[in-house]
């Protein structure tokens, strides 16, 4: 039996291009660009969508190269607030961020992700800028942490993608804690894909991971409620996530979940080059109801898995570096909220 649609959620790839070419990034780095004709038909066949709550992600590339598309998709929402529940939330570098930008995202309501590894040592560890660019990483860093604070300053909830490898593990606390000093609550702890996580690597990570309970204890010592409430939804966000990078999770079964390429192909997933191909579910030029696409049998990461796009020691490190990290965020629930959160038991710790 189908269920019933409650959800939608929507993802926009404005751009493939991007400014910066960090080592562990897989996103395709093509000069492509939506026109501004596909974003008005994406507003279109949102407009005739079920008016049920509708979730938007601004991606890329690195989205805010592609501004006069942000302002057009943004302004083009803005009139659907009135007929369903809509978010808009954008993954970027910040790196081309300012305070006009900023407060746009804020008028609009934006929750923005802002991809940053930590210190300044850590995160120009290996991201690096485009040779074009003429411009130093340590440079670049300044940019991230310019466009963190002017959206921190306009109002708008910001998360922090911290991309983990085995050469930054060790580091993993020290940048949380510049982080939160920063104003950040919700760190999205992302250890990477493709680089050999071993034994002692894992080690590491685990008990950087441990160091979370008591930053998070001394900070909540000192924050009103609604601050506090903030971190459990983050935390229940990452547990969440976690099972879903690990295969153990379809996407929302009550929610359409569909990515559109700046070439206007719709995808079932959010695709990487290895993907792609098989997460293709149809193209705006052709689609007439976004709500009646086929849905891919598996997710990315199942695809992922299931086809081994990557080797299987590969495969092997994603499954073990998510397990623990889900492990430590449900200690985190329990330790911080006495809450257990849903789902299959925790994983062990990680053999030696």
């Amino acid at each position: 039996m189908t269920r019933p649609l409650t959800r939608i959620q929507l993802s926009v790839i404005l751009t493939d291009a991007c400014n910066m070419r960090c080592a562990y990034c897989t996103t395709a780095k093509r000069p492509v660009w939506i026109p501004a004709a596909y974003i008005d038909r994406i507003l279109a066949l949102l407009d005739t969508a079920p008016p049920v709550p509708l979730d938007v992600n601004f991606h890329g590339g690195e989205p805010t190269l592609a501004w006069p598309m942000v302002v057009r998709l943004a302004e083009g929402l803005a009139v659907l607030r009135s007929t369903r529940r809509l978010s808009l939330n954008m993954c970027t570098n910040g790196t081309h961020l300012d305070r006009s930008r900023a407060a746009f995202l804020a008028a609009h309501g934006f929750d923005v992700r802002v991809s940053i590894d930590g210190r300044r040592r850590t995160h120009t560890r290996f991201r690096q800028p485009r040779p074009q660019e003429g411009i130093q990483a340590e440079a670049l860093f300044s940019a991230t942490l310019a466009g963190l604070d002017a959206l921190r300053a306009a109002g708008v909830t910001v998360a922090a993608n911290m991309v983990v490898t085995p050469d930054t593990v060790h580091d993993l606390l020290s940048n949380a804690v510049f982080l939160v000093r920063r104003g950040l609550v919700h760190l999205v702890v992302s250890p990477v894909v493709g680089m050999p996580w071993k034994d002692r690597d894992l080690l590491a990570l685990d008990a950087q991971l441990s160091g979370l309970v008591p930053l998070w204890r001394r900070w909540m010592s000192r924050r009103a409620p609604h601050q506090v409430e903030d971190l459990r939804r983050s935390i229940l966000s990452e547990i969440d996530r976690a099972t879903y990078c690990i295969g153990e999770r379809m996407n929302q079964p009550d929610a359409r979940v569909l990515v559109i390429g700046p070439d206007g192909r719709i995808f079932g997933d959010e695709p990487d080059v290895r993907s792609e191909k098989a997460l293709v579910v149809g193209h705006l030029d052709d689609c007439r109801d976004l709500t009646r696409l086929p849905a891919p049998p598996r997710t990315a990461f199942q695809l992922m898995f299931d086809r081994e796009f990557y080797p299987p020691h590969v495969l092997r490190d994603v499954r073990r570096t998510h397990r623990l990290l889900r492990r430590h965020m449900r200690h985190l629930l329990r330790e911080l909220f006495g809450e257990t959160a849903p789902g299959p038991p925790a994983s062990p710790a990680p053999a030696p």
